[in-house]
């Protein structure tokens, strides 16, 4: 379910995460910077796969696992892509 929110009031509206105990405050740039959580694939993971000339969906996927499960990440993968050309 968090996994599609990519800023902090989609998340806390999610997930009813809060943003003020210590807690919650820790997690929330795990959550905000994972790419795929289905194989806990960070942002800095598939950029810097892409950087290193992964150009497409499934290059990406074969190096890191991301994209490779339920699919649903496979767009924001894309626009990694996309940007790092």
């Amino acid at each position: 379910m968090c996994n599609d929110a990519r800023t902090l009031d989609e998340l806390k509206v999610m997930t009813g995460v809060c943003t003020t105990c210590d807690g919650c405050k820790s997690e929330l740039e795990k959550i905000l910077l994972s790419v795929c959580g289905c194989k806990g694939v960070s942002l800095k993971e598939v950029v810097d796969t892409v950087a290193d000339g992964a150009d497409t969906i499934e290059k990406v996927g074969k190096i890191t696992g991301a994209g490779t499960d339920c699919e649903r990440c496979q767009a924001l993968i894309a626009n990694i892509i996309k940007l790092g050309r």
